[in-house]
């Protein structure tokens, strides 16, 4: 079994439906598309929460959202959790991670198994300022919800503490990414990058907006609280949001090409995905949070083993698989078939995220949490609201109408919600060690967390 080297490159928030490997209507992903061309295809790829936290958690440790316990109530992952990562570092393989992404950073726990980060944070990233930030995020995570509202107000000043920038930099994780490349030598590696340009804030060079027919960009929101605070032209918003795809494909491009030049692409596996997709009106809401929407959680992934023929995968796929999938196609763990999937399930908790932007009258709409559980067949969503009532849909998906549950995806969530509950009782317990921390809550009040 020869051992190759990894490209993970996750380009966050894009949707499957505006890339023409999923949809023959666009034209404008070639790269993606010669990717797909040369590699395998997952048609049908789920991603286990419609947020990056979660998901790539998830990714990484092979759990269910209500299994590794990191959603939107606990958002720092636990240092004792274990990633495919490390069986990377156990055979000497170099790790590293290029991400702009604020919640895959040491703050967050995300980046722990990485010899190597660069997260553009400066001299905020330090042991230091990872502690503080990660216990002021339990406080937080601990608080009421109705406490969290008023703290989200100040998550801003939190992020400006911490030098947090949540801006793309596409151009210098694709730059950090060519360099690396160039320097790896004849080591061993796994390379995590991550671009942003599909997330908002959308800020795609002017010749992409004026290819796509954006003039300006009045009406399109810089972050996801614009869903509340600011009237949104869903059209124009389609537009850049294109535009920023078309400027991703352009990214890539200088990747694949980086590998080529570098004489890696022959001992490389390139793991192409989305951690989720985007929401751009349906259901009237921007963004990822507060929808279990298809457009969020339906996913691209391919895979580019030079060692196997190009294929494509039509069964249902659960983004955790690439636990398994990812050190298997490196050859550092043995090729087993996977069991195939019946069905793909994931979840979305009680929104704390941007929850303080939302008015009063909006909170029916906007605070549920959610689980999903999908098949080749059906989808079926079950919404639970603050007070705990759940209401279960389930859509054929080849006609888009509502049929009966079935009793086994019944008694799958009902397995669900009972791993869910006890996931939020060991949360509290966990949460709690930190909470008599004089310091961490005098930082906090400092930062308007009252």
């Amino acid at each position: 079994m020869t051992q190759k080297n990894v490209v993970f490159l996750v380009l966050d928030s894009l949707r499957k439906d505006r890339t023409s490997i999923y949809n023959d209507e666009i034209d404008f992903t070639p790269t993606l598309q010669s990717i797909a061309d040369s590699g395998k295809v997952y048609q049908d790829a789920v991603a286990q929460a419609p947020w990056t936290l979660p998901s790539h958690v998830s990714m990484f440790t092979g759990q269910y959202p209500w299994e590794h316990g990191v959603t939107q109530s606990k958002t720092v992952m636990d240092k004792n959790q274990e990633t495919f990562i490390q069986e990377f570092n156990d055979l000497g393989y170099q790790t590293a991670a290029i991400t702009p992404n604020v919640w895959i950073t040491p703050h967050k726990g995300t980046t722990k198994d990485f010899d190597k980060v660069e997260n553009f944070l400066g001299k905020k990233d330090n042991k230091v300022t990872a502690k503080i930030s990660r216990r002021i995020t339990k406080i937080f995570d601990n608080l009421s919800q109705k406490r969290k509202k008023k703290a989200e107000k100040y998550i801003d000043r939190l992020f400006k503490y911490f030098s947090v920038d949540d801006s793309c930099k596409s151009e210098e994780t694709v730059q950090e990414a060519e360099k690396y490349l160039k320097e790896v030598g004849d080591e061993d590696f796994f390379l995590y990058i991550n671009l942003m340009e599909p997330h908002e804030p959308y800020n795609p060079p002017k010749k992409y907006m004026e290819k796509h027919g954006v003039e300006d960009k009045e009406g399109i929101p810089d972050r996801q609280k614009g869903l509340f605070t600011q009237e949104i032209d869903y059209e124009k918003l389609k537009k850049i949001y294109d535009a920023s795809t078309d400027y991703t494909d352009d990214l890539v491009a200088r990747i694949k090409d980086s590998l080529t030049e570098n004489n890696l692409d022959n001992d490389t596996v390139l793991i192409v995905i989305s951690d989720h997709g985007q929401a751009l009106g349906e259901d009237d809401i921007f963004g990822h949070q507060f929808t279990v929407d298809p457009s969020t959680t339906d996913t691209l992934m391919m895979i580019d083993d030079p060692e196997e023929e190009p294929g494509e995968v039509k069964k249902p796929t659960e983004l955790r698989k690439l636990y398994d999938l990812t050190p298997q196609h490196a050859g550092i763990r043995q090729k087993d078939k996977l069991e195939d999937t019946e069905m793909v399930k994931g979840g979305y908790d009680y929104p704390s995220i941007f929850i303080g932007y939302v008015p009063e009258e909006k909170w029916d709409k906007y605070y549920n949490k959610y689980h999903y559980i999908q098949t080749d067949k059906q989808r079926t969503v079950q919404k639970i609201n603050q007070d705990g009532e759940a209401k279960t849909t389930t859509v054929k998906l080849e006609t888009g109408g509502e049929t009966e549950t079935p009793e086994k995806i019944m008694q799958n969530l009902d397995e669900i919600a009972d791993q869910d509950s006890e996931e939020d009782i060991e949360a509290e317990k966990d949460e709690d060690e930190d909470i008599d921390d004089e310091e961490i809550k005098e930082r906090l009040e400092a930062l308007g967390y009252k």
